[in-house]
C-alpha cells in the first residue's frame, strides 16, 4: 500500500515536472484598497475602496517551429467583499461577498519573428490611457476626464496584431468584429496604436473608431489621441492630447481633451501632479478641469503606500468625477457639482514565474 502511494507520489510529480517544462507561465495580481473621504458636490462621506484588483495568469509554450502559443487570462477582484459591481474593474452586480468580478484583458495567441496575434478581450482607450498616467486606480486618474463621453476601455471579441520592436518602434492593430446578426455590418471597433522610445523620450499616437448606436443606426464615435513623456533623472514629464468625434454617434458632436503631468522621484517614492481638461468644441458650459496631487511611497518593490487628491470643476453643463475610472465606489455628480476625493491607500503586487 505504501509503495503504490509512492509510485502515485512520483508520477504526480513528474507530471507536474513536465507540464512546468513545457509551459513558461506566470502567476501575478494586484491587491489595492483605499480608504477615501468624498465630497461628490452635495454631500460628503467615508468609504473603503478596492480598486482595480485582479488575478492573472499568464504564459507561453515554445510550439518547436519558431511560434510559441501565448495566453493570458485575467479577472477582477472585490477585496472590499461587497459584490456590488463598485470595483474598479466594471463588475457585475451580484450577491454581496463576490470576489471575481468581471474579465479583464484576457486572450489565447501565437508570437514569433513576425510579432504576436491574440484574439479575446484586449484594450481599447486603455491602450493608450496608461502611457503616462500618474494616477492609475487612484483617485485623479486620466480617465476621469478623458474616458468621460463613454470611449471603451477595453474591447470584448476582438483580434489584435502587434509588430516586433524595430529600432524603438512598434505598431499594433485591433479589430473586433459584428458581435451578433443584429448588428449592422459597419459595426465594428479598429484600433491603431503606434508607441516610439528612444532614450528618455516616449511618443505614443492612438487611433480608435467605435461603434455607437445613435437611435436609428450605427455611427463612428472616432478617437485621436497623442501622448508625449520624458525622463531628465528624477524628473519626468507628460503631455497629451485627445480629439474625438461625433461622440455618442451624434454628428458634429466633438470633444477636445488635454493634459500634462510631472513626478519627481524620492529616495523611496516620488511625488507628482497631473492637471487634464476637457471641453465640447462649440457647446457653452461643458467645459471641466480635474486637477490631482499625490505621494507614493515604496515599502520594497511589491509594496506601495499612497495619498493622492483629486477635484474636479465642472462647468452648468458637464458632470465629471474625480474618484470614477478605475477607482471602486464612485460616486454619481449632478451637473455643475465640483466633487473632490482625498485617498489614502495601499497596493501589494505580486508575480510568481513557473519556467523550465
Amino acid at each position: 500500500m505504501k509503495k503504490t502511494a509512492i509510485l502515485h507520489t512520483t508520477a504526480g510529480l513528474a507530471l507536474i515536472s513536465f507540464n512546468a517544462g513545457a509551459l513558461d507561465m506566470n502567476v501575478y495580481g494586484v491587491a489595492h484598497g483605499s480608504f477615501d473621504s468624498n465630497d461628490d458636490g452635495t454631500n460628503s462621506y467615508t468609504t473603503f475602496a478596492s480598486n482595480s484588483s485582479r488575478l492573472g495568469f499568464s504564459g507561453s509554450h515554445d510550439t518547436g517551429d519558431g511560434l510559441s502559443a501565448i495566453f493570458q487570462l485575467e479577472t477582477g477582484a472585490d477585496i472590499s467583499g461587497r459584490g456590488d459591481g463598485n470595483d474598479g474593474n466594471g463588475g457585475t452586480s451580484t450577491a454581496s461577498g463576490q470576489v471575481f468580478t468581471r474579465s479583464r484583458d484576457s486572450w489565447v495567441g501565437l508570437k514569433g519573428n513576425f510579432g504576436k496575434v491574440v484574439m479575446g478581450r484586449v484594450g481599447g482607450l486603455n491602450q493608450w490611457l496608461y502611457d503616462y498616467n500618474l494616477f492609475g486606480d487612484q483617485v485623479g486618474d486620466l480617465g476621469n476626464i478623458w474616458g468621460g463621453s463613454g470611449l471603451a476601455g477595453r474591447i470584448d471579441a476582438a483580434l489584435m496584431y502587434t509588430s516586433p520592436d524595430i529600432s524603438g518602434f512598434d505598431i499594433g492593430v485591433t479589430y473586433s468584429p459584428v458581435h451578433n446578426s443584429t448588428q449592422d455590418e459597419t459595426a465594428a471597433f479598429t484600433v491603431v496604436k503606434a508607441n516610439y522610445a528612444t532614450g528618455s523620450l516616449k511618443l505614443h499616437l492612438g487611433i480608435m473608431s467605435q461603434p455607437v448606436f445613435n437611435g436609428t443606426d450605427y455611427d463612428d464615435h472616432g478617437v485621436t489621441a497623442f501622448i508625449a513623456s520624458y525622463e531628465m533623472g528624477n524628473l519626468s514629464f507628460g503631455a497629451g492630447l485627445q480629439t474625438e468625434t461625433d461622440v455618442g454617434g451624434i454628428d458634429g458632436a466633438d470633444r477636445d481633451s488635454q493634459m500634462v503631468g510631472v513626478s519627481f522621484k524620492t529616495a523611496s517614492g516620488a511625488i507628482k501632479a497631473q492637471y487634464s481638461l476637457t471641453e465640447f468644441d462649440g457647446v457653452d458650459d461643458t467645459s471641466s478641469n480635474q486637477i490631482a496631487l499625490g505621494y507614493d511611497h515604496n515599502m520594497g518593490k511589491s509594496t506601495t503606500v499612497y495619498i493622492a487628491y483629486g477635484g474636479v470643476s465642472n462647468d452648468d453643463n458637464a458632470s465629471y468625477t474625480a474618484n470614477n475610472y478605475g477607482h471602486g465606489q464612485a460616486s454619481g455628480v449632478a451637473s455643475g457639482d465640483d466633487p473632490s476625493s482625498i485617498s489614502v491607500g495601499l497596493v501589494y503586487k505580486f508575480d510568481a514565474s513557473i519556467s523550465k
